[in-house]
């Protein structure tokens, strides 16, 4: 599916999921799970056709290296939606793809809440 990836940004951010198997997470749950430090990067890809026209799909993902093409940290997030903005952060909504036996996928819809690591001062 993916053909062409076209990475649109990346940013040092600090994740935490909002759903669990596509259920929201209690408040007590959320502020009891970890947030997943990693690179924010997000980019298109040809998702097939319709209508004779190429769809693009909005991705992002969470790696260590900063690159889209790095080991993910969290499932991907497809069809992702810009949801809120304050100043804490970023919430971004879309589906993961969690893979629960060889070659069966599930599809679950997520959300993550993204805050921005500040960068130290440069020395």
């Amino acid at each position: 599916m993916l053909y062409k990836r076209t990475v649109l940004s990346i940013m040092l951010v600090d994740v935490k999921r909002l759903r669990r198997a596509g259920e929201k997470l209690s408040k007590a749950d959320y502020e009891a799970s970890p947030s997943v430090r990693g690179y924010l990067c997000s980019w298109s890809y040809a998702g097939g056709y319709r209508s004779g026209k190429q769809l693009r799909v909005k991705a992002i993902t969470v790696t260590a290296c900063g690159r889209a093409s790095g080991v993910p940290l969290l499932p991907t997030l497809h069809n992702v939606e810009y949801v809120r903005l304050n100043d804490e952060g970023v919430i971004f909504a879309g589906v993961e793809e969690i893979e629960v036996r060889r070659r069966h996928v599930e599809v679950y819809a997520q959300a993550w809440f993204c805050k921005p690591v500040a960068s130290s001062p440069a020395k």
